[in-house]
C-alpha cells in the first residue's frame, strides 16, 4: 500500500517547469496580427507540421513522452532533436513529414497555456500546417485553399493506408464539423453567386462534390474532381484560359478556387419546395404561465427575455417574423397585426382539441407591430403578478408545442421555423400529458418512450421546425421525454435548477437572447464526401438515428457541431492525399438559399509512428464520447466505465507495443494523445454517470447527457476539465493581457504559476481563483483571501459572506487585477462563443451549493463513487499496458498482400 502511495505522490509531483527555450517573451504593447512563422527543425516551438504529403522531410521517430512512475521527474523528449527507430523492427516511410506538435506537459492546464503561448506570434496556415492547435486555443488562421480547422477538423492528418493499420491504432478516422464557427480574423465566408440559374454551382458529375481549390482544370475544357478523380465538362459560361500554374486565368477572382470554405448562392432547384419560394425565418415564443412558473417568477424573466430578443431582431433580423403563445391548462394566442392598437387574445380551453383560432395576425414583423407586441407582454406581466387572477397549476406543454407547430406550418406553408419554449411544470393535461410525477429509478435507460413526443419530434423534423427549451423547474419534469424534440431537431436545452429570479434572471434572459442571436439559418441538410476508399459510416445525429443517412437540421446556429465516423471501402495509396468536403445546404434567416462547402485534406501513410504523430486529440475524444452516448443501452454505468478504460488501455497498449520501444518503468504516451486519459476519466466522473438507485432519469442527469451530445469541442473540453486561473499569484505585467490589437490572443507568460490542476489540494488557503466549466465562471475565495485583492477586484471591504456580484459581472475597476480578470473572462467567451458569461461566487462555508459544485469541478480527485484520482488512474493504466505487452495482447502489423481485398469492402465499426 505504501508503494502505491509513493507512486501516486511521484506522479503528483512531476516537474512541470518549462525550459527557457520554450518561453515566449512579450511586452505589454499590443501587436498586429501575427506574422507567418516558418518552421525550422531545430525549434521547439514548431507547433504544427508542414503538409504531411510533402516529400523529402527528415524522418522523426519516437514522438512520445515518458511519464516516470518511479521517480519525481517527468521526462519529455524533444522530437526535433532526436531521431531513430523504435525497437520494434518496423521500417518507417522516409517521405513522412516532421513532427506535428511540440512537447508539452501531460497535464491539461499546462498544455492549454503552452498551446496558447505558442500561437501568439504565428498564424496557422491551412495549406502547410496540419494538426491544429487545441480547441481551447485562440489563434489566427489564413485560408489557403483548405478550410480553417475550426470549421472542420480531422481525427488524423496522416490517414492509415488500410483498415488493418487503422485497427492497429485503435483510433477512429472521423471529422468534426462546426460549419458556422467564429473565426479569427473575423472575416465573413466568401459568397459565390451562381452563374447557372438552373444547374447552380460547378459540381462533379459523378460524386456531386462542389468545385473547390483542389479541383484541377485541363486544356480540353474539363475539370478533374479531387475526390473521385473523374473528369467533368466545364460549362462555357465558366470557361477561362489556363495560366502557367494550371489555374484558370480568373482564379483569383473566384473565391471557390482560392478558399477552403465558401457559400454558394443556389437556384430554386435546391429549394425544399418546388413551388414555394423560401421565406425569412419565423419564430414562435412559447411561454409557460402556469402557477408554479408565476410563483418563482421564471415566467416574468422569460417575458423580459422575449422582449430583449424581439428588440434585437428589429435591428439585426429585420425580415424575421414572430408569434407569441402562452399556456397553462389553456392555450392563448395573440393577434399582433400591425394595424391594431392593442392585441386580441384567443383562448383554447380544451388542450386536446388543438387548432388555430386566427388565420392572419398570429405572426408579424417586430418593426411594424412592436406596439402591439409590447401590449401582449404587458398584459401577460399583469396576469402573472396580479393575484386576483386564477393561476392554473396544470400545464399542457405537449398541446402547446403542437399549436406552435401548426402555427408555423400555416404561416410558412411547411417551410419551417424556430420554437423557443419555456417550461416549468410537468405536463399533466392535453396531449403528451405524463403521469410519472417523480423519478423512482424504475427506468434504467434515457430513451423517450412516449409515443406522442416521438411522433411530434418526427413531425417537427419533417416540417423543418427546431426547438430550444428553457426549463426552470426544480421538480422532476421527465426531460428524457419532454426534451426529446430538442435532441431530434438539434436544438439546445437549458436547465436552471433551483431557479431564483435574483440569481438567475440575467443568465436566463441572455440565454433566450443568444438563442435568437446565434441563429444563422434553417432548412439545413449536411452531406460529407470523401476521397475514393473512404466513406461515411455514421453521423452522430438523433435526426437519423446515428446512421449513415444525411442528417436534417431544421434550424442552424453558430454553436452546432457535428461528428462523423468514417469507414474504409478500399485500400488507400500511401504517399497521396485524401480529401474531405462537408456541404451544408441551408436557407439563411432572410430566406436566401445557400450551400456552405468546407474542404479539408490529409496525407495517406503506411507508417504507424507517423499516424500517431498526426492525431488530433480533440476530435478523437469527441468521437469516443459520442460513440459511448449512442450506445448507452440500459445505462449500466459501471460497465460503461470499464469499457471506456478498456478502450484507453487498448490505444496506449498499441502505441507502446508498436512505437514505444524500450522504456523501463515509464508510462509511454504519444505526444498527440498525452491528455486523453484525463479527459476520458473526467467523462467517467460526469453527472451523467453518477450512480443513483432512486433516480435514473433526473433533471441533472438528462441535462448532462444533452450537454455532452450538443456542446461544441471547446465547451466540451472546458466541461470535462475546467480551467482554473489564480489571481493571487505574482503576475508578470504581460500575464493575462491581450497580445494583439484586436484583443483575441491572451498571454500566459508564467505558465508554471498560472497552471492549476483540478484538485482540492491545488486550491491554496487564502487564494483567489477564476474557474470556468464551459457555462459558468466561478470566483473562488475564502475568509483568508487578501482583503486588498478583494478590494481591487470587487471594490468590497466587508465580510466575504456579504459579497454580491450584481448581474453576474465583475465591476470595471482601474486596478490591474480587475483588468486581467475581465480579460480572462472575455477570452473564455471568445473561445466558446458565449456572449454572456456569469460570474458566480464559490465560497467554502458560505454558499450552500459549494460542496456539490466543487465535486463537479475537481475532476482529478477521486470521486464520491470511488472513481480513481488521475494519479492513481495513470498508475493503473501503466500496469494494464505492461500486462498486455508481456502477454502479447495487441494487434501486430503485418504486410498486407496486394490481392487480399476481403477486408476492404467491409463496414468496419471502430468502437
Amino acid at each position: 500500500m505504501t508503494a502505491v502511495n509513493d507512486l501516486a505522490n511521484d506522479v503528483s509531483n512531476m516537474n512541470l517547469q518549462p525550459t527557457s527555450e520554450n518561453t515566449v517573451h512579450h511586452d505589454t504593447k499590443k501587436h498586429r496580427r501575427p506574422n507567418r512563422a516558418y518552421h525550422t527543425f531545430d525549434s521547439p516551438n514548431n507547433y504544427s507540421n508542414q503538409n504531411a504529403s510533402s516529400p523529402g522531410q527528415p524522418l522523426n521517430l519516437g514522438m512520445h513522452s515518458q511519464v516516470s512512475l518511479n521517480g519525481s521527474s517527468l521526462s519529455t523528449d524533444n522530437p526535433y532533436l532526436q531521431t531513430g527507430n523504435p525497437n520494434n523492427g518496423f521500417t518507417a516511410n522516409t517521405s513522412s513529414a516532421s513532427a506535428s506538435q511540440p512537447t508539452t506537459a501531460h497535464f491539461v492546464p499546462t498544455q492549454r497555456l503552452e498551446s496558447q503561448q505558442i500561437m501568439l506570434q504565428r498564424t496557422f496556415m491551412t495549406a502547410t500546417d496540419s494538426v491544429p492547435p487545441l480547441c481551447t486555443t485562440q489563434y489566427y488562421a489564413e485560408d489557403q485553399g483548405t478550410a480553417d480547422p475550426r470549421l472542420m477538423s480531422l481525427s488524423m492528418y496522416n490517414i492509415p493506408n488500410e483498415e488493418h493499420l487503422r485497427a492497429a491504432t485503435k483510433l477512429p478516422v472521423g471529422v468534426t464539423i462546426h460549419p458556422f464557427a467564429k473565426l479569427i480574423p473575423v472575416d465573413s465566408i466568401p459568397l459565390v453567386e451562381s452563374t447557372i440559374e438552373q444547374d447552380g454551382p460547378l459540381r462533379c458529375r459523378r460524386c456531386r462534390s462542389y468545385v473547390n481549390a483542389k479541383y484541377q482544370f485541363t486544356y480540353d475544357s474539363k475539370m478533374v474532381c479531387n475526390l473521385c478523380l473523374i473528369k467533368s465538362n466545364v460549362p462555357a459560361s465558366q470557361l477561362s484560359p489556363l495560366g502557367m500554374d494550371g489555374l484558370p486565368a480568373d482564379a483569383r477572382e473566384r473565391p471557390e478556387l482560392m478558399n477552403g470554405a465558401v457559400d454558394f448562392l443556389v437556384p430554386s432547384t435546391y429549394n425544399i419546395s418546388r413551388v414555394d419560394v423560401p421565406v425569412p425565418l419565423h419564430y414562435v415564443f412559447l411561454l409557460d404561465i402556469s402557477a408554479f412558473a408565476n410563483e418563482n417568477k421564471s415566467s416574468l424573466a422569460a417575458i423580459e427575455g422575449i422582449r430583449t430578443s424581439i428588440e434585437h431582431m428589429i435591428e439585426h433580423q429585420p425580415y424575421c417574423k414572430v408569434a407569441i403563445i402562452a399556456f397553462d391548462e389553456w392555450i392563448r394566442f395573440f393577434n399582433i397585426r400591425c394595424d391594431l392598437d392593442q392585441t386580441q387574445e384567443h383562448i383554447i380551453n380544451d388542450p386536446k382539441d388543438v387548432f388555430l383560432p386566427i388565420n392572419k395576425g398570429l405572426f408579424a414583423l417586430p418593426s411594424e407591430s412592436m406596439h402591439v407586441i409590447q401590449d401582449v407582454l404587458v398584459k401577460l406581466e399583469t396576469y402573472i403578478t396580479d393575484e386576483s387572477f386564477l393561476h392554473r397549476s396544470q400545464s399542457c406543454y405537449g398541446s402547446a408545442l403542437e399549436a406552435a407547430k401548426l402555427a408555423l406550418q400555416a404561416a410558412t406553408n411547411n417551410q419551417g421555423g424556430k420554437i423557443i419554449a419555456c417550461l416549468n411544470t410537468l405536463p399533466t393535461t392535453g396531449h403528451g400529458n405524463l403521469s410519472l410525477t417523480r423519478d423512482n429509478g424504475s427506468k434504467k435507460h434515457l430513451r423517450c418512450e412516449d409515443e406522442f413526443y416521438k411522433k411530434l419530434s418526427q413531425d417537427l423534423l419533417k416540417s423543418w421546425i427546431g426547438l430550444d427549451l428553457f426549463v426552470t423547474s426544480t421538480a422532476f419534469i421527465d426531460l428524457a421525454t419532454t426534451a426529446y424534440p430538442v435532441i431530434v431537431t438539434s436544438g439546445q436545452l437549458h436547465h436552471y435548477s433551483n431557479f431564483n429570479i435574483n440569481k438567475d434572471e440575467f443568465k436566463f434572459v441572455n440565454d433566450i437572447l443568444d438563442s435568437v442571436k446565434n441563429t444563422v439559418g434553417y432548412q439545413g441538410m449536411l452531406k460529407v464526401r470523401c476521397s475514393s476508399g473512404l466513406s461515411v459510416y455514421n453521423y452522430y445525429s438523433e435526426s437519423v438515428k446515428n446512421s449513415d443517412e444525411d442528417p436534417v437540421i431544421p434550424v442552424l446556429t453558430r454553436n452546432q457541431t457535428f461528428d462523423v465516423l468514417l469507414k474504409y471501402d478500399d485500400k488507400l495509396t500511401a504517399g497521396t492525399d485524401v480529401y474531405f468536403q462537408a456541404a451544408m445546404l441551408y436557407t439563411d434567416i432572410n430566406g436566401v438559399r445557400k450551400v456552405r462547402t468546407i474542404n479539408a485534406n490529409a496525407a495517406v501513410n503506411s507508417n504507424i509512428v507517423e499516424v500517431f504523430k498526426f492525431v488530433n486529440q480533440d476530435v478523437v475524444s469527441s468521437i469516443m464520447i459520442k460513440d459511448v452516448l449512442a450506445t448507452l443501452g440500459d445505462c449500466n454505468f459501471n460497465e460503461i466505465r470499464k469499457n471506456i478504460d478498456r478502450k484507453v488501455i487498448e490505444i496506449f497498449t498499441q502505441y507502446r507495443g508498436l512505437c514505444g520501444g524500450s522504456s523501463g518503468g515509464q508510462l509511454i504516451l504519444p505526444d498527440s494523445l498525452k491528455t486523453l486519459p484525463m479527459y476520458m476519466l473526467a467523462f467517467e466522473k460526469s453527472e451523467l454517470m453518477k450512480q443513483n438507485k432512486s433516480s435514473s432519469r433526473g433533471n441533472e442527469r438528462i441535462c448532462d447527457y444533452y450537454k455532452h451530445l450538443l456542446n461544441g469541442a471547446s465547451r466540451l473540453s472546458f466541461k470535462l476539465y475546467p480551467q482554473i486561473i489564480p489571481l493571487h499569484e505574482s503576475l508578470d505585467e504581460a500575464d493575462l493581457m491581450f497580445y494583439d490589437d484586436k484583443s483575441q490572443l491572451l498571454q500566459f507568460v508564467n505558465t508554471e504559476s498560472l497552471s492549476v490542476r483540478c484538485g482540492h489540494r491545488q486550491l491554496v488557503n487564502g487564494g483567489c481563483f477564476l474557474i470556468f466549466q464551459g457555462e459558468i465562471c466561478y470566483l473562488w475565495l475564502n475568509e483568508n483571501t487578501n482583503p486588498m485583492l478583494i478590494r481591487d477586484l470587487l471594490s468590497w471591504d466587508g465580510p466575504i459572506s456579504e459579497i454580491d456580484i450584481f448581474g453576474g459581472r465583475l465591476p470595471e475597476l482601474e486596478s490591474d487585477i480587475s483588468t486581467k480578470a475581465r480579460n480572462v473572462i472575455q477570452n473564455w467567451q471568445q473561445s466558446t462563443g458565449i456572449d454572456y458569461l456569469p460570474v458566480v461566487l464559490l465560497r467554502p462555508n458560505v454558499d450552500p451549493y459549494y460542496s456539490h459544485v466543487m465535486n463537479q469541478l475537481m475532476c482529478e480527485d477521486q470521486s464520491i463513487e470511488s472513481v480513481e484520482s488521475y494519479d492513481n488512474y495513470l498508475i493503473s493504466l501503466h500496469r494494464h499496458i505492461k500486462e498486455n505487452i508481456q502477454k502479447d495482447k495487441y494487434i501486430k502489423i503485418h504486410k498486407s498482400s496486394d490481392d487480399g481485398h476481403e477486408n476492404f469492402a467491409q463496414k468496419f465499426v471502430h468502437f
